[in-house]
């Protein structure tokens, strides 16, 4: 996330937005993703920024997730697991393909109102039994 430059965060919500879609609402471990990806070539994960999805791979011996310069991989698996949360580390930021390329300044933004829950609340104490500090709103 160091890599994030000031107008990726400046947006209302961009933050969010891009944590939302670094977050897999299911049980999936490093193991778990190498044997989908070595089983079925391509895997679509669902995320939390919906409709969004994230397509994982397998590349030089390890999962990749995205498309070209915008991809990262699977680098520190399993940082933590206790059955039901997975928390696995990649080394860049992921976007949604669409978002990799620049829209002119004249496009008319939509926001979109992101999804709360219970998985959130999850990657709020995450952040911060990693010692992170959270700027998310509805962690406060």
């Amino acid at each position: 996330m160091a890599k994030l430059t000031t107008d990726q965060l400046s947006e209302p919500g961009a933050p969010e937005q891009i944590i939302y879609y670094h977050i897999i609402p299911e049980y999936q471990t490093e193991e778990s993703m190498y044997n989908a990806v070595r089983r079925f070539g391509k895997v679509k994960y669902d995320t939390l920024r919906l409709p969004h999805t994230v397509v994982a791979q397998e590349a030089d011996g390890s999962v990749k997730f995205g498309h070209g310069e915008g991809s990262a991989y699977l680098f520190d698996p399993d940082i933590y697991t206790d059955g039901r949360i997975s928390v696995q580390g990649i080394d860049g930021v992921l976007f949604p393909e669409e978002e990799t390329v620049k829209k002119p300044s004249s496009a008319v933004k939509v926001a979109t109102k992101p999804r709360r829950g219970k998985l959130l609340e999850v990657a709020c104490r995450m952040l911060g039994a990693f010692g992170q500090v959270s700027h998310f709103h509805s962690c406060h």
